[in-house]
């Protein structure tokens, strides 16, 4: 016990724990209650965190260094816990939905040729290494403080106003909450075609530790995706780079690396860290994805290797749309630079594409079903309004070698380039660029393609810049090792101020700079839906007469969400944003949140039943569409008065009513 305790200060294991002190400080800070952080960190570790990390060492046949395999285990775990969910969900029973990982937990207990993975390797990174990647870990927790918590409050008037996106994912998770299959939850007959799990992942949340779905999505669900994000992408570069140097350079460069002057996008991390939640939390997954590729494309792998690719390939399937289709160009790209320059079939690359092509298929049928979320074939959409497509290739063709300048060195040192991880780095990277190149989408969502190739790109970039400082008696090329370097760092020295700008609003407003004053969601409007929520069915439907951003100012930007996600219920049409009918509706304008509502008749019938109720009207909703409770936001115009003579007040505060309609 003494020989541990002398160890400590010199193990992994202090920059870890003051990690997780610092982030439960952090929560803390930012109104989250000790209680809710600990039922959800047990939920995390007893749930998702252990089982995952148990099963990753059992289907690999054997142990890593422990940050890694909690990191892998954590996102092996999401997507097990999210296909667990969903079943007991589509049974009626989401309680029971942490059964089988304690069950699994219990197995690895009892089963003795199993408790050999309760084990770890003994492999131990070097000391500043933890340091570092603990570095970095707090770095992106203080720039979650500063950029998006300082911001985003817990309670009214602080959460009136938040990012529009956050209010819709928030209506998605209360929609995997309470049914599947689901829905799109805020308009009628919509179906979901959507990269749902990291909805399905809070909403199993939500239940296993009894945390309001608002602070699994506010504060806690993305706080150790983070942590696993980081140690991951460290990681894969160590093992493709072969330096331990390079794993906290990969980190530094994915999080601040930017084209010079943002001259074109190259995935600005920072900037959607909270704002795109299901981007970071499919990265995640696909880090251990990635690892695990690496690992195995210059050998052959085992069954089980290969269940663990498939587990993982479907878990990124269903958390971001991007993944799967880079990572089949990639395998793709390994097997045929192999087949072209070595002469022969790449066995592990073609089994890795095969896989992943049946996994995309699967995806498309089961997730996507034709869904396209608006993307098109749209080639060199990227070109401003008066540039020549000789000035935006030059353009393009600058920008991305400042951010991933190191590439050359691949090239100078040209037997680097076939080395089958640096070659699915760059066969990832390659697919993104393909993507936006060709493609466009209303809202720019085809530029998720440069973020998820972004840490890789710049794995690759580091082992070109790694293969040229290798290079005995040769001056010129570690010179030119340190240039590349100097350029990588110098795109995102051109644009700090877009990093330094949050720590400036901080230092002028103080740790919380959370709206003063009402916006989208009116006083009153959560504690009102979430009377509804518990005084009804989770299959009764609600109407409402709230459907624009702001409110009451033409044209109708129809993405409020608000009523479907605190209320927790579905809504015959709240907004209507953000839906293949809506997305038809919009074509290639780019104002498409404006777009119109494409059934003109019952948007006229739900408003109708507000400004001029009546039996007749508030019957229709009742009888044709099934409205059992109609949601008054008193900043739109309804006619209360009229409204309590037809349907029942059951709810009143401040700016906000809820009706039950009389049967």
């Amino acid at each position: 016990m003494a020989r541990s305790a002398r160890r400590l200060p010199v193990s992994g294991w202090l920059p870890a724990a003051l990690t997780a002190v610092f982030a439960v400080a952090v929560l803390k800070a930012y109104s989250v209650p000790l209680a809710d952080v600990a039922a959800f960190g047990g939920y995390l570790v007893v749930v998702v965190a252990l089982p995952g990390l148990l099963l990753w060492r059992a289907l690999r046949a054997k142990a890593g260094p422990i940050a890694l395999d909690v990191a892998a285990g954590l996102a092996l775990g999401y997507p097990l816990s999210v296909f667990i969910y969903v079943a007991a969900r589509a049974a009626g029973v989401p309680q029971l939905a942490v059964v089988p990982s304690i069950l699994v937990v219990a197995a690895f207990v009892l089963v003795p040729r199993l408790r050999r993975h309760w084990r770890g390797s003994g492999e131990r990174a070097p000391l500043w290494w933890s340091w570092a990647l603990s570095a970095f870990v707090v770095l992106l927790f203080c720039w979650s403080a500063i950029d998006f918590f300082r911001r985003n409050g817990l309670r009214w008037p602080g959460n009136s106003q938040p990012y529009q996106d956050m209010v819709f994912h928030l209506a998605l998770a209360a929609e995997f909450k309470h049914h599947f299959p689901a829905m799109i939850p805020y308009v009628v007959d919509e179906p979901l075609h959507y990269h749902w799990y990291f909805h399905a992942h809070l909403a199993a949340a939500s239940w296993g530790s009894g945390v309001e779905l608002e602070t699994l999505l506010y504060r806690l669900g993305l706080m150790p995706v983070l942590a696993g994000f980081v140690v991951l992408t460290a990681y894969t570069a160590r093992a493709v780079v072969k330096t331990w140097w390079s794993g906290p350079v990969a980190v530094f460069f994915t999080l601040l690396g930017s084209a010079w002057y943002n001259t074109v996008n190259s995935g600005w991390m920072l900037v959607n860290l909270w704002i795109s939640p299901t981007q970071v939390f499919a990265a995640m997954i696909f880090g251990a994805l990635a690892y695990l590729v690496v690992d195995i494309l210059p050998r052959a792998a085992t069954k089980r290797e290969w269940l663990l690719f498939v587990l993982l390939a479907a878990g990124v399937a269903g958390a971001k749309a991007t993944f799967v289709p880079m990572l089949l160009a990639a395998g793709a790209f390994v097997a045929a630079v192999g087949l072209v320059f070595r002469r022969r079939l790449d066995r592990t690359a073609l089994i890795a594409t095969g896989l992943t092509a049946a996994v995309f298929v699967a995806a498309m049928l089961l997730l996507f079903r034709g869904g396209s979320a608006g993307m098109r074939i749209e080639p060199f959409a990227l070109r401003g309004l008066h540039e020549s497509y000789l000035a935006m290739a030059l353009r393009l063709a600058v920008g991305w070698l400042g951010v991933w300048a190191g590439v050359l060195g691949l090239v100078v040192v040209g037997r680097r380039l076939l080395d089958r991880a640096v070659l699915f780095c760059l066969g990832l990277g390659l697919a993104a660029i393909v993507v936006v190149m060709l493609t466009s989408q209303p809202g720019g969502s085809q530029m998720y393609f440069m973020s998820s190739a972004k840490p890789y790109l710049v794995i690759a970039a580091l082992a070109g810049v790694a293969a040229l400082l290798g290079e005995p008696a040769r001056w010129w090329r570690k010179a030119l090792a340190f240039v590349l370097l100097a350029v990588m760092l110098g795109g995102a020295l051109t644009i700090v101020n877009v990093y330094t700008k949050p720590i400036e609003e901080t230092a002028a407003t103080g740790a919380r700079g959370y709206p003063r004053r009402g916006g989208q969601i009116p006083g009153g409007g959560v504690e009102a839906m979430r009377w509804l929520r518990d005084h009804s069915s989770p299959d009764d439907l609600i109407a409402t007469n709230v459907h624009c951003l702001p409110v009451t100012s033409p044209p109708c930007d129809s993405r409020s969400f608000w009523v479907a996600a605190y209320a927790e219920r579905r809504v015959l049409v709240e907004g209507w944003v953000y839906t293949d009918s809506a997305m038809k509706m919009a074509g290639k304008r780019k104002d498409y949140q404006r777009a119109p509502y494409w059934s003109p008749e019952i948007l006229a019938a739900n408003d109708r039943a507000f400004t001029a109720p009546t039996g007749e009207t508030v019957d229709v909703l009742r009888d044709e569409y099934g409205v059992r409770w109609l949601a008054v936001d008193r900043r739109v115009p309804a006619d209360i008065i009229g409204l309590a003579a037809v349907a029942d007040l059951r709810f009143a505060d401040r700016n906000c009513l809820v009706f039950e309609i009389r049967r």
